[in-house]
């Protein structure tokens, strides 16, 4: 079995070819189905409550003069909810405004992709990934709650940032080749863009980097003094700018912690760090458990991974067309049933991080063994740091990988991976010629079309009980009917009261609902942007009714929102869940209107208006 890659292979190759007629249909398949997956999502993306509100706030705010981190709170960086803001400062507040901007940023990811994936692993293995990310990671809604997807993200660092990270692979792979000052500054630069975005993205484009310096080891290439400093001047320089852009309104000290809040919530202590739902993210929450399930799943893989090469193996190794015929029908129709009828494609992203490491390993291991590493070519090394990479955006989801909720740019390029390897690496490691490459392709598509179909058309049945309007406008959005979730008819009848009251006043919305404050352009005079688990405990819910009482908001509203993953069955049931701030509107306002049932209990939806009582 070969294992390496030869520059004039057929994966290698296709890179600097120029594009075929072939190619170019296959592109126009691509941009055809992305088209048809915006359409049929079309405005239906964001949760009308929860996160998305946060993404059309804190531009908004900061957009009319507020500070992040002094005004408003955020939990992330500062680049991206200031790249919103300039947006909405040129264009005008608007929910269409960030889906126009995020579907550039898509079109950018996706471009990228796919020039990675063909310089890897060659012209058909990049479109058949391409096809899964635009059909799976795209624009589905895989979850209950929207917000996983690339026109209207949870958060923008996350979108923001997997587009750096593929940038800062492309200069890499450049540099690799010739380490210019010019490369090496521009490598710099990308990386102190994800300082200043998400911990997770920090951590990815600080493996994909040394990933590089030790290939550059490994080429016996010495790391200059001049190339370490460049470097660093172009990692500090996003973080010195946001620094010195923080002075103007705080003090030094309160610069350097919001300039660094991208990653000092990681730091022991740190509040944000020790929310019980984060083990739930990670896996930890029932590690044993977990881990079991996804070797169980990996195994699995391999063993499907196994079937395929294996028939190809044999188709390779006989003359006779007939029993070719028989071993390609027989796999075809094998994996047709298992995709149809066994496989849980939700949960396809348990084996995700087995088989991106086990691929890593082997990556590492051919890398290391070569005799002659200053002939390693482009195609190895892509392969190498997209790996690295995918491995890395995986790190949050160890022990619970998933293709839902996070998993639309955490394992995205982990689910790419396999096509991509299987399709455009496995037929030279067999040796089985062009008959090997046709099976391992039927077989790969038998296996993975079903696949996505099952997936997107679980997507649309999802979109198609959204028809409930919320907002007007450039924020117009869909969300679910009121028999499915009555969320969003709540949403528009307190946005729609709020704004039928005089402009200039303030709003608190608990226990959690900017996208209220938004849509009604009310502001809030906390800048907190939930009022619940991080922000309230160990005593800082006394500090916010202490801040409350000194500027207290013209209007509070109360909203249904089912807050058990984060251990409160009703909110303000005890001090640290909101008692101390649901007695205090009880003893300062007044009910001004009202919608459906009890707002506390998670069982039921309701929303509440209240007003201030006039001081005496």
């Amino acid at each position: 079995m070969n294992l390496q890659s030869t520059p004039g292979g057929r994966s290698g190759a296709n890179s600097s070819e120029k594009i075929s007629a072939g190619e170019w249909l296959g592109l126009m398949v691509l941009f055809g189905l992305t088209i048809f997956f915006v359409a049929t999502s079309w405005r239906k993306w964001p949760d009308p409550l929860v996160d998305f509100g946060r993404e059309l706030y804190l531009p908004w705010r900061l957009a009319n003069g507020a500070v992040l981190f002094r005004d408003v709170d955020d939990s992330y960086g500062p680049l991206s909810q200031y790249f919103n803001a300039a947006l909405f400062k040129c264009f005008g507040p608007g929910l269409m405004v960030l889906v126009t901007a995020n579907l550039v940023v898509f079109a950018a990811i996706a471009v990228l992709i796919y020039q990675l994936f063909r310089r890897a692993w060659g012209v058909v293995a990049a479109q058949a990934s391409m096809a899964v990310f635009i059909a799976v990671f795209g624009f589905s809604q895989l979850v209950d709650r929207g917000n996983y997807n690339y026109a209207t993200p949870y958060a923008h660092e996350a979108t923001h940032g997997f587009l750096i990270c593929l940038v800062l692979v492309t200069i890499l792979i450049r540099w690799v080749e010739e380490a210019t000052l010019r490369r090496t500054f521009a490598a710099g630069l990308l990386f102190g863009l994800t300082a200043v975005l998400k911990p997770e993205i920090m951590l990815a484009a600080g493996l994909v980097t040394f990933a590089v310096v030790v290939v550059g080891w490994r080429q016996r290439k010495k790391l200059k003094l001049c190339t370490v400093a460049v470097w660093a001047g172009g990692a500090i320089l996003p973080t010195l700018g946001f620094v010195v852009f923080f002075a103007v309104h705080l003090p030094w000290g309160g610069a350097v912690r919001a300039s660094c809040r991208a990653w000092l919530n990681l730091t022991p202590g740190a509040r944000f760090t020790n929310e019980a739902i984060q083990a739930w993210f990670l896996g930890f929450d029932r590690p044993e458990e977990n881990f079991l399930g996804q070797v169980c799943a990996t195994l699995q893989a391999c063993g499907l991974i196994g079937l395929i090469a294996g028939a190809a193996f044999l188709a390779g190794q006989t003359t006779r067309k007939r029993w070719r015929f028989i071993l390609g029908g027989l796999l075809v129709g094998v994996l047709l049933w298992l995709s149809c009828f066994v496989i849980t494609w939700r949960e396809v992203g348990q084996c995700l991080p087995g088989l991106v490491l086990i691929y890593i390993l082997i990556r590492a291991a051919v890398f290391l063994c070569r005799t002659a590493p200053e002939t390693i070519d482009r195609a190895a090394i892509t392969r190498l740091l997209l790996a690295t990479l995918a491995a890395a955006l995986l790190a949050r989801m160890a022990l619970h990988g998933r293709i839902y909720q996070y998993g639309f740019y955490q394992a995205a390029l982990a689910a790419l991976l396999v096509p991509a390897v299987l399709i455009g690496e496995v037929p030279a490691w067999l040796g089985t010629g062009r008959c090997g490459r046709t099976i391992i392709t039927l077989g790969c598509l038998s296996l993975l079309v079903p696949g996505v179909v099952i997936l997107a058309v679980a997507s649309q049945r999802t979109f198609g009980a959204k028809t409930v309007e919320v907002g007007e406008g450039a924020d117009r959005f869909y969300a679910f009917v009121s028999e499915r979730d009555p969320t969003g008819a709540i949403v528009t009848w307190l946005s729609d009261q709020l704004r039928s009251y005089p402009p200039g006043q303030t709003l608190v919305v608990l226990p959690e609902g900017v996208m209220i404050n938004y849509l009604a352009r009310m502001p809030s005079p906390r800048p907190q942007l939930f009022f619940f688990s991080s922000t309230t405990r160990d005593g800082l819910e006394a500090e916010i009714v202490k801040a409350l009482q000194q500027h207290p908001p013209d209007w509070i509203v109360i909203i249904s929102r089912d807050l058990r993953e984060y251990g409160v069955n009703r909110y303000g049931e005890k001090p640290g869940s909101g008692q101390l701030i649901l007695h205090w509107v009880a003893d300062n306002y007044t009910t001004a209107a009202s919608l459906g049932d009890d707002p506390l209990d998670y069982r039921q939806y309701g929303g509440l208006i209240l007003k201030r009582k006039k001081s005496n």
